[in-house]
């Protein structure tokens, strides 16, 4: 059986690339055993700014944390931090780990996310980003090799102008993209399915019934894993601790359902932003 290739457009700065999360989660579980996921750094801010200067208040990036937190369950700080942060190094080590230690890379993406996004930390910082590779596995020398190497360098800026170049498919539902002036981008979340010859663009941020969508067009001969009867498999499952909404879409119920099956199961759970992440005990 030929394996599926998706390529999904992220950045580990971006609120919608967090909360994708639990859709991606729902991929891996139900169809990882024919996937090889890569994916591919946006970078959505070279430089670190003020709000103002981006174009944003403080109240409007508080408002939209708080009604992405209401809507998917994740566990998000709504208080903004005192800057916009560079994700430039952030996505560079990465991508260093993409090509020199894959089985730590989405390890490292995770734990940059959960230290921007729930812990509140700069990702423009050298100790976020060298916390998060520890986090992972991954020494501080192969962190900072990365972040001065050329060749990362140069495949992260590969990564942009990829994403910056999207398939006619999503041009054709532009005001699912990013991007001003004229140029679209990929919009964080975006993902292209590929199988031989075939091909399917998923344009921005997506339920999970449209990956469903994907999978079938490109692979329909692909067995899809039903889904986990308890939370215990879940737990046994991942690759690092879950949040509350992720281990809820993963068994179908609603987060308070979820939260009770934790509980009872007797995981792990550590508090933080409205929520917090559970592992195994």
């Amino acid at each position: 059986m030929d394996t599926v290739s998706i390529t999904i457009y992220t950045d580990p700065g971006c609120p919608f690339g967090f909360n994708a999360q639990r859709q991606e989660a729902q991929l891996l579980w139900h169809y990882g055993h024919a996937l090889d996921v890569t994916r591919r750094m946006i970078v959505l801010r070279e430089q670190s700014s003020t709000y103002e200067a981006a174009g944003f208040s403080r109240e409007m990036v508080a408002a939209n944390s708080l009604r992405l937190r209401k809507l998917y369950g994740m566990p998000m700080l709504t208080e903004p931090g005192e800057r916009l942060p560079s994700t430039r190094d952030a996505c560079r080590a990465y991508v260093g780990a993409r090509m020199h230690d894959r089985d730590h890379a989405d390890v490292l993406l995770r734990a940059l996310r959960r230290r921007f996004f729930s812990d509140g930390q700069g990702l423009d910082e050298l100790e976020t980003i060298r916390g998060a590779g520890a986090q992972a596995g991954i020494s501080t020398d192969a962190i900072d090799a990365w972040l001065a190497d050329d060749e990362v360098d140069a495949q992260l800026r590969s990564d942009m102008a990829d994403t910056r170049d999207p398939l006619p498919e999503a041009l054709s539902l532009s005001h699912r993209l990013s991007g001003a002036n004229g140029r679209r981008r990929y919009s964080t979340a975006s993902a292209v399915f590929r199988r031989g010859d075939d091909h399917f663009v998923m344009p921005g941020f997506q339920p999970f019934a449209v990956y469903e969508v994907a999978m079938a067009n490109v692979a329909p001969d692909v067995e899809r894993r039903d889904p986990p009867e308890n939370v215990e498999l879940i737990l046994e499952w991942a690759t690092y601790p879950l949040a509350t909404a992720e281990i809820a879409e993963l068994r179908g119920v609603g987060i308070e359902d979820a939260r009770e099956e934790l509980e009872r199961a007797g995981a792990t759970f550590e508090a933080v932003a409205g929520d917090g992440y559970w592992s195994p005990r």
